[in-house]
């Protein structure tokens, strides 16, 4: 099993910045990995709700559902893979105030098989991913209007 954590700051609300994270179905703008992520229970977004992610890994296509663990807005938001490659828990914690908030996303997974063999490699690529992901995050939200 691995753990990596990225941390941004965001030149935005904490409500603003929970709002874009927090919907899956915004994924695919700032997770390059991601090809779609759709919400596959009924609105709104809660704990219970389940989504479908197709994502490129380790140079393949893979998918993985989910289903939402904490839903806490605007402070934070778990999800957990209940199929795909390997057992997947993401979870964002924001912190912040109306100007500005601070985003730390961990993602612990846990290989099996063959994967554990190269968990390093798939460790620093999830986590090269996370943190260019974060950077795109803060990108895309401050660049729109106040």
């Amino acid at each position: 099993m691995f753990t990596v954590t990225e941390v941004v700051s965001v030149d935005r609300p904490i409500a603003e910045v929970f709002d874009f994270v927090g919907d899956a179905r915004n994924r695919p703008q700032w997770d390059s990995s991601v090809i779609s992520e759709e919400l596959t229970s009924p609105e709104p977004i809660d704990v219970g709700s389940t989504i479908h992610t197709r994502m490129k890994a380790v140079g393949r296509e893979v998918e993985f559902d989910w289903r939402v663990l904490q839903h806490e807005p605007p402070t934070g938001m778990t999800v957990t893979s209940t199929s795909g490659p390997m057992e997947t828990t993401l979870h964002f914690e924001l912190t912040g105030t109306d100007a500005s908030t601070v985003v730390r996303a961990t993602i612990e997974a846990s290989p099996t098989g063959l994967m554990k063999f190269v968990e390093p490699m798939i460790s620093e690529a999830v986590r090269s991913n996370l943190a260019t992901g974060l950077t795109r995050v803060k990108v895309i939200l401050e660049g729109r209007p106040a």
